[in-house]
């Protein structure tokens, strides 16, 4: 039996070269060798490297949306199952090209680079085709030569750019959660978020004043510390500086060196170097007292197989404690009702 929960729905995040896509990468092959069902990754940054040998094989689907039109229906109908078919074209579950019963894994890299998506959309909106999305952005210019006269474009490209105004902000923030529940309900597999890493703003922050936090990145500082509300576990990748005992090929002798130990916190938890007092986001729901607050590894990528592993000892746990209550003699569990009262 699979040691993977029933329905993986959690956010793994970090800054670049923390191990995030290596463990996502690792999940995704282990989901294959269990099930036989392959993954569908939603992407539009660099980490799309990572998969690269499991798209070879045809273990992986890869998904570059920000080639696709219309950015806001694209990441809403990618969230709810739809697909691109043979010609690129997205189409809903159950439409030729798209079989969600041959799917066991979907990722989506991640919230950070999405909303910053979604965030440019509105910019091109209020900017090159000129709708009116609440305030004015503050930065709105075109390139070219401008007719003062008739206001038209005389020499140059004549495209227009514009920066995003406080409403944008509020706008994205509140699609992109709502796109994230679509994933979790809509999807009928193990759904996965990545995100990088930010602050929040400690003198803004209503809830956490003057306490600085770090935590998924999102789009703006508002959603820093609360994100994690809208999934099961929230899990931190990090790197740590150690010591470790380096072999000189030259001269045989081993000597102290400087290395990294990869990281995976389960929960809250301070800076590692303890050079800053920040505190980092994490949960667990489904952990116990011997939950440890971090996993460790020497090599990236398996720090989260190991997360779910150890969730699976605490279920199995909980299951035998609860049958042997359930199975107890009448004379026993009067003897315990006695007890408890």
């Amino acid at each position: 039996m699979s040691a993977l929960p029933a329905k993986i729905f959690d956010l793994l995040y970090g800054q670049p070269g923390t191990g995030k896509s290596e463990n996502v990468a690792r999940l995704a092959e282990r989901i294959y060798r269990e099930t036989g069902k392959g993954t569908r990754i939603v992407i539009g940054d660099g980490s799309a490297l990572t998969y690269e040998h499991l798209r070879e094989l045809g273990v992986a689907q890869l998904c570059f949306y920000g080639v696709l039109p219309y950015p806001f229906t694209t990441i809403e109908r990618l969230c709810r199952g739809w697909w691109p078919n043979a010609e690129g074209v997205l189409v809903a579950p159950g439409q030729p090209g798209n079989d969600l019963s041959t799917v066991g894994f979907y990722v989506f890299e991640g919230v950070s680079v999405i909303a910053k998506h979604l965030l440019n959309a509105c910019a091109d909106k209020a900017g090159s085709e000129g709708v009116k999305l609440a305030q004015d952005p503050a930065i709105r210019f075109v390139e070219g030569t401008i007719d003062p006269r008739t206001g038209k474009v005389v020499d140059g490209p004549g495209t227009t750019f514009t920066g995003n105004s406080p409403a944008h902000y509020a706008f994205t923030q509140n699609k992109i959660v709502e796109f994230i529940g679509d994933s979790n309900n809509s999807l009928p597999c193990h759904v996965l978020w990545t995100a990088h890493e930010t602050t929040n703003n400690p003198d803004a922050d209503a809830l956490n004043k003057g306490e600085l936090i770090a935590g998924p990145e999102a789009v703006g500082k508002a959603l820093t510390v609360s994100l994690q509300k809208a999934f099961n576990n929230t899990l931190h990748c990090c790197t740590v500086s150690k010591r470790a005992k380096q072999q000189d090929t030259f001269t045989g002798r081993a000597t102290d060196e400087l290395d990294l130990e990869y990281r995976l916190y389960t929960r809250d938890h301070f800076a590692p170097s303890g050079n800053a007092l920040i505190r980092y986001k994490g949960c667990t729901r489904n952990g116990d007292a011997q939950t440890p607050q971090y996993l460790t590894s020497t090599e990236p990528g398996l720090t989260l197989p190991a997360f779910y592993d150890m969730l699976a000892d605490v279920r199995k746990a909980r299951r035998s404690s609860l049958t042997s209550a359930v199975v107890a003699t009448p004379e026993e569990a009067s003897t315990r009702s006695q007890s408890a009262t």
